[in-house]
């Protein structure tokens, strides 16, 4: 009861937050019952406060740029190198992994992630901002071929053999691969980052008390902890491997 009345007292009424978000499966799609795992983690949570939530599925890039108007709060799943100007990041909703994906006849020899850059074509997601050292090697070994709007697109050029590996999360490509019957992926994968996703929340009025509401729920969740498989600290190249 102490818990539900805080909430009551900061939200006056129950209200609806609506928010950007993109074909992400299985963390966030319209395609999907529960729009996705990421999706329904955080919509559990705001209806602790009785609030509901509304999402719009939009291209990434779209996404980002709508969720700067007033009717949105914000936009949703962010890495925290997601988070651009003008918008603030929530505490952790949930998980994702970024790592190395290849086909199953491929055989990727590699001591380093430069120097796993260095010797094969890795494709990438044109706009997502990969994780600052994962970007650095994107644009130092660029090349515009490799690079799709879109991580149905990478999924099939890596499945047709135009790239030696995906940069990606596993979960990601491989459920596209299974939802558009593409053959060859290796479903054993290299994970090189575990990153939050978070709602970037728009620094617009009363953001702040947004921000102070979800981050107690989220501290305050009694339900399946949201836990990360690996330590905080990125992993090494050889455990990368």
């Amino acid at each position: 009861m102490i818990f539900q009345s805080g909430f009551s007292a900061k939200m006056a009424h129950a209200e609806t937050w609506k928010i950007a978000s993109l074909e992400w499966p299985p963390y966030s799609s319209s395609s999907l019952s529960s729009q996705g795992t990421a999706i329904s983690r955080l919509r559990s949570l705001l209806a602790r406060a009785g609030i509901s939530l509304e999402v719009e599925f939009v291209p990434w890039t779209r996404a980002r740029t709508i969720s700067a108007s007033e009717d949105f709060v914000g936009y949703f799943p962010a890495w925290p190198s997601e988070v651009g100007v003008g918008f603030v990041s929530t505490k952790t909703v949930a998980f994702s992994r970024v790592g190395i994906v290849k086909r199953v006849e491929s055989t990727l020899s590699w001591t380093t992630v430069e120097d796993l850059f260095a010797k094969y074509r890795i494709g990438f997601v044109r706009n997502h901002v990969y994780p600052a050292d994962l970007q650095r090697l994107i644009y130092r070994h660029y090349q515009p071929e490799d690079g799709t709007e879109n991580e149905e697109d990478l999924a099939r050029i890596l499945a047709a053999g135009r790239i030696d590996a995906a940069l990606t999360d596993p979960e990601v490509i491989l459920h596209l691969a299974d939802k558009l019957s593409l053959n060859g992926i290796d479903k054993s994968t290299g994970i090189l980052q575990i990153q939050p996703l978070s709602l970037a929340i728009h620094r617009s009025s009363g953001y702040e008390e947004r921000l102070d509401l979800l981050n107690e729920l989220i501290e305050k969740d009694t339900g399946p902890k949201v836990v990360c498989c690996l330590s905080d600290t990125p992993p090494s190249d050889a455990e990368a491997r």
